[in-house]
């Protein structure tokens, strides 16, 4: 395992050619799309969060941020997807890092509009990202969803995944299995896990590559949360590990 402090950045997806390559020959460890259709997908991004050694790029989320009305109110929904890390680098709070330097760089925004982080976990090892650094997050076993909290998420899944999307159950249904995890059964001494039985029951089609629409509010307990992981990574300081697991090697092309 590496020990170089891996830095953190929020770019927007104006990239140069030479970065586009370089974030390719990360991707292109862990996922089986061509060359096209990923740099197709990165124009659907706005932001990118990369994570580098030096200057070289070891990892990458992909950010897209939308500004919206529903029921009335101001929303800014700030979604995490095609993550990507290097394995000597993973389980250094990156992803929570970059949640809190987005909290930052939207600051005004946040304190007039109700703000969510939202992801498609096609696993539970995504879903625990917002369970194992978030108080408040939905769907959840801890925490129930009031209708506008709902509303949201339908919101979401309707805008962005139309008829895939089931409004009764939060879920967003593939065509083929994307994630390529030989992994994906639940390891036994995970199963007593609440986090992870809850996400099994809330999508209990996640083996057949069905993904779970998960929403983190800013609340205030939340940013006290990703200001605290911040604050350790400036530090230097190691977080106490709760449940964690291996990410997935391969990803076969689909939805």
């Amino acid at each position: 395992m590496k020990k170089s402090k891996i830095t953190v950045s929020i770019v927007s997806n104006e990239l140069s050619q030479a970065v586009k390559e370089e974030m390719w020959e990360v991707y292109n460890k862990f996922y089986d799309y061509s060359k096209a259709y990923f740099m197709q997908r990165m124009e659907k991004n706005n932001f990118f969060s990369l994570y580098k050694n030096g200057e070289q790029i070891v990892g990458f989320t992909g950010l897209r941020i939308d500004r919206t009305s529903i029921n009335g109110k101001k929303r800014l929904l700030i979604y995490f997807g095609q993550t990507i890390i290097d394995t000597d680098y993973r389980g250094k709070s990156l992803i929570p890092t970059t949640g809190a330097k987005l909290c930052l760089k939207y600051l005004p925004e946040i304190l007039t509009s109700k703000t969510y982080f939202w992801a498609d976990c096609l696993t539970y090892k995504a879903y625990l990202v917002f369970a194992k650094t978030l108080e408040e997050y939905y769907p959840s076993y801890k925490n129930e969803k009031c209708q506008d909290t709902q509303d949201v998420i339908d919101f979401i899944g309707e805008t962005h995944y139309h008829h895939s999307y089931c409004c009764k159950t939060g879920t967003v249904e593939k065509e083929a299995v994307v994630v390529n995890d030989p992994n994906t059964q639940i390891p036994y001494k995970y199963r007593k896990d609440p986090d992870i039985n809850f996400y099994v029951g809330a999508n209990p089609l996640f083996m057949e590559g069905h993904g779970l629409l998960t929403l983190g509010p800013v609340t205030w307990s939340n940013f006290g949360n990703l200001m605290s992981r911040l604050v350790n990574k400036v530090l230097g300081v190691e977080r106490n590990k709760k449940t964690t697991v291996r990410m997935p090697r391969k990803i076969r092309q689909g939805i």
